[in-house]
């Protein structure tokens, strides 16, 4: 088989051997060209048949004469020659230089909101702050309910002999004798002395042996009898009361310091009709 060359001339299988190979190894791309239709031109030299691709105005040297190939058929040939099997897939090309970065994207849609989480542990106390400001004054409130009466308070001591009254009316004929009784006080606390039957006191008293720290708080009638109470003295300052009959004081030398010592006689002056 032979390559028809326009001219007239032609060159042997093993010339077009070597052409395709030249044109593979030559024209990697002239070979992608041929695969989309377009005309592929080379210059065969005359003696070595050594093919060289050219582009279609480059004009072959005179030693060379010009082959066209086109397509998948070969201007030149007795026959028509078909396209070879696609060759073996070549090895992967080394990884390209890292390319520049992008533009930014457009800000996301804001994500739903998760799950509430667990309870923290509680945190530590914080320091106290420093004291506010004195708040404005408030309004006076509404007056309140009136509240419950109270309980009963403890009995008083009884008060001191009221001044002598006035002088009575003369009363009925008749005769009354008066008469005197007693009784021993030996402590603190009130003590009578009371007159007999239903006859009434009209006067009464008390003297004391021994008084030492104690008060008189009172000495008063009460009915048909003379009542006198006693108290610790806690100043220490005895007693000046006056009893019937004139002052009483604590006896001369008694001492004033220390416990309290009490001995002596209530007495009532007591009326007796007859």
């Amino acid at each position: 088989m032979a390559i028809k060359i326009r001219g007239g001339r032609a060159l042997t299988l093993t010339t077009v051997g070597a052409l395709t190979l030249s044109l593979f190894t030559i024209g990697g791309v002239a070979t992608a060209s041929s695969a989309a239709g377009e005309e592929v031109h080379a210059c065969v030299h005359k003696k070595t048949r050594y093919a060289r691709i050219v582009n279609p105005s480059t004009p072959c040297r005179k030693t060379e004469e010009r082959v066209l190939i086109g397509g998948s058929t070969t201007s030149g040939l007795s026959g028509t020659r078909e396209k070879g099997d696609t060759g073996a897939q070549g090895p992967k090309g080394d990884t390209g230089p890292q390319g520049p970065a992008g533009p930014a994207g457009k800000n996301g849609l804001d994500g739903k909101p998760g799950i509430q989480g667990p309870k923290g542990d509680t945190g530590l106390k914080g320091e106290t702050g420093p004291q506010g400001p004195q708040g404005l004054k408030g309004d006076k409130g509404d007056k309140g309910d009136k509240g419950d009466k109270g309980l009963q308070g403890p009995r008083g001591y009884r008060g001191p002999a009221g001044p002598k009254g006035e002088k009575g009316e003369p009363g009925s004929s008749g005769t009354f004798t008066t008469y005197t009784r007693s009784a021993l006080i030996s402590g603190l606390g009130s003590k009578s002395a009371s007159c007999d039957g239903a006859d009434p006191a009209t006067g009464g008293g008390f003297s004391f042996a021994t008084f030492k720290n104690a008060v008189v708080l009172s000495s008063m009638p009460d009915g048909k009898s003379w009542t006198v109470t006693v108290a610790k003295d806690d100043n220490g300052g005895g007693n000046n009361l006056a009893g019937a009959g004139g002052a009483t004081e604590p006896p001369a030398g008694t001492d004033q310091k220390g416990g309290t010592s009490v001995d002596g006689t209530v007495y009532v002056v007591c009326l007796k009709k007859g």
